[in-house]
């Protein structure tokens, strides 16, 4: 398999190939094509919260932003830390932004999804982000909007 010309080693790692696994398989059956994968979006960021080295591309935490599929994208998140590399679930939409505001020491992911702002806060008993609902005001103190999720 190929990725894409701006991919980084860090973001095929195994640590990252095996979270991968648990995106590509539901309910016991393969959910998305390889070919997906290949052609999936990457971006690099920091998801908990907290001081971090930036240069330390091991703690990265990833977003793959996979094909349009009914007017939308699924967001797969995998988290990274010295604690290891896990999958932390998916959000659809057409645009994903990352909050400044955290919950659980993970920051809050909103996602444009036909005209509504619908928020996700990881869930530490879950390990993984979750809906949690609506978005009734606005988050503007500061936001970081990932529009088009970029693989360089």
């Amino acid at each position: 398999m190929t990725f894409t010309l701006h991919s980084e080693p860090y973001q095929r790692a195994d640590d990252v190939g095996y979270a991968v696994t648990e995106f590509l398989w539901f309910d016991g059956k393969p959910f998305y094509p390889i070919g997906a994968l290949a052609d999936a979006r990457i971006a690099a960021l920091r998801l908990s919260a907290g001081a971090f080295d930036e240069g330390d591309e091991d703690n990265l935490d990833l977003i793959f932003q996979m094909r349009e599929a009914g007017g939308g994208h699924f967001f797969e998140v995998v988290l990274r830390s010295n604690s290891g590399t896990s999958y932390a679930g998916w959000l659809w939409g057409q645009e994903l932004e990352v909050l400044n505001e955290v919950a659980a020491n993970h920051r809050v992911l909103l996602v444009e999804c036909n005209g509504s702002k619908i928020r996700y806060a990881y869930n530490d008993e879950k390990g993984r982000y979750m809906c949690d609902g609506p978005d009734g005001k606005p988050k503007l103190s500061f936001r970081h909007a990932i529009k088009r999720l970029s693989a360089g």
